[in-house]
């Protein structure tokens, strides 16, 4: 998930305010990776003649690692995010903003505070029974860290950016849809088949896999490991009286919500709000174990070993720490741990008979690969047997019935880069073998089908050219200032 996140982050636009229950109740996520000049006051960048406040980032930081919390089912941690570099995704995002506000006010664009009034009526979160409710509205902006000002500001924003947005969008034309359409939707009339080697026909002699080994030993390594001394706080082991519970849930209810996004009971939500409570007085058990240990009051309770790449303990604070050091307030799925960093253990070759069988697995599918070359390459010059499919476009992965989805899909789209006629495109264990019999540009009776559709999909991609292309500019129009680094 993380590696899909981090190839389409670019496409992921999240707004100033993402939606309100993401923004409510997710509480600020401290991201402390930046370090500002504190001459520049409370300004982090300057874009033009709008600032950029060190509050504005922590929101739309926190904003964010909601987002992609909820994406990947509340299971982000701190490391990922640093991974997904989202401290760096958020400034960006403040950045373009402010590139906007700029251009928007130098056009007259602005938010009229009746916009402003109607946006906030309109959000549910601040609503009872369907209505706006004054002292809810101001409930939940103090449950979020906020106050009024600062919630309509970024309000303010966010109008004035939609209005700006909605006068750049183009509709696309009649031209423009046929020429994607032609693009997407050309047809290839097609005959093919499939051909395969079976790696577990393919031989190799020990002599063969020890010379493999010798030559690319380097590639297979011990994976770096850290020996603790460790204490560890299970969450679930911390007593709790009903009394705490009650009182903890009526201090954070917004936290608790149902199915319905409504707050719900405390009978409800009884066994989160446990397990919430507990959590925290878990860390809290952790500190005073890491003082203790630290000041050599008590001993360790387990040594364990951990390792990179298979671990269940985040090592994010471990890879950092010196060796004998104390580590404090490490997270984990079910607790706390602290520990003392004993011996770091770094990666090194593997004996042969350690590696003998990723060694082999790897000869082997080498060997399976230039054999599968060799023969689709004989099958090409023949062009034998070969199933007449007929016409394909991109999108017809059911035609090629000889094939899995996947397959199908990553070769038609091969299939639709090439300017060749015949060829083959090679799979993990097979190939197909194919020829281009002829082409047709433009099918009428599919395209009536697929207009509306494809007409919305072009009006995205020409909203979004525009918003790019206009933010290029707008980088050259006006200075960027950084007063932090990070």
């Amino acid at each position: 998930m993380i590696s899909w996140m981090q190839k389409h982050r670019k496409y992921l636009v999240v707004t100033i305010w993402i939606s309100t229950i993401a923004f409510v109740g997710a509480g600020f996520v401290g991201w402390g990776a930046y370090s500002y000049n504190r001459d520049k006051s409370n300004s982090i960048a300057t874009v033009g003649e709008k600032e950029i406040t060190i509050d504005e980032l922590q929101s739309t930081y926190s904003n964010l690692y909601s987002y992609y919390n909820q994406m990947m089912g509340g299971k982000l941690t701190k490391e990922a995010a640093e991974k997904l570099h989202l401290q760096d995704i958020a400034l960006n995002q403040l950045i373009q903003e402010a590139l906007l506000i700029n251009y928007a006010r130098a056009h007259g664009i602005t938010a009229l505070e009746d916009e402003v009034l109607a946006k906030i009526q309109s959000i549910e979160a601040f609503q009872e029974n369907g209505k706006f409710d004054k002292k809810r509205y101001f409930q939940v902006l103090r449950s979020i860290g906020t106050d009024a000002n600062k919630f309509e500001k970024n309000l303010k924003k966010e109008i004035i950016i939609d209005k700006l947005t909605k006068m750049l969008n183009l509709p696309a034309t009649s031209l423009d849809t046929k020429m994607i359409f032609a693009s997407a939707y050309m047809e290839d009339d097609l005959a093919a088949k499939k051909i395969s080697v079976d790696p577990s026909t393919v031989k190799v002699s020990d002599d063969e896999l020890k010379k493999y080994w010798e030559a690319h030993k380097n590639s297979y390594l011990s994976k770096k490991s850290y020996r603790l001394a460790a204490i560890k706080i299970v969450a679930s082991t911390i007593e709790v009286s009903d009394e705490d519970i009650k009182k903890y849930y009526n201090e954070h209810k917004e936290m608790f919500r149902g199915a319905d996004d409504k707050i719900a009971s405390f009978e409800d939500s009884k066994a989160r709000v446990k397990a919430k409570l507990q959590k925290k007085r878990a860390k809290t058990e952790a500190l005073k174990k890491y003082l203790a240990l630290k000041n050599g009051k008590i001993n360790a309770d387990e040594n364990i070993t951990v390792s990179e790449g298979n671990s269940d303990v985040p090592l994010a604070k471990i890879r950092i720490a010196a060796k004998g050091s104390y580590i404090k307030s490490i997270e984990l799925p079910d607790g706390f741990m602290t520990a003392q960093l004993i011996a770091v253990e770094e990666p090194a070759p593997l004996s042969f008979e350690k590696a003998k069988e990723m060694a082999k697995k790897e000869l082997v599918a080498q060997k399976a690969h230039k054999l599968l070359e060799a023969k689709a390459k004989e099958e090409l010059a023949s062009l034998k047997d070969l199933k007449e499919i007929g016409f394909v476009t991109r999108e017809d992965t059911d035609k090629l019935d000889f094939l899995a989805k996947n397959e199908a899909a990553a070769f038609l789209n091969h299939l639709f880069s090439t300017a060749e006629k015949k060829g083959y495109y090679l799979l993990q264990n097979s190939a197909v073998i194919y020829q281009i019999k002829d082409q047709k540009l433009y099918d009428a009776d599919r395209f009536a089908k697929k207009q509306n559709k494809l007409k919305q999909s072009v009006d995205a991609l020409k909203a979004n050219s525009i918003r790019e292309s206009l933010i290029k500019r707008l980088q050259k129009q006006y200075k960027i200032e950084k007063h932090i680094k990070g």
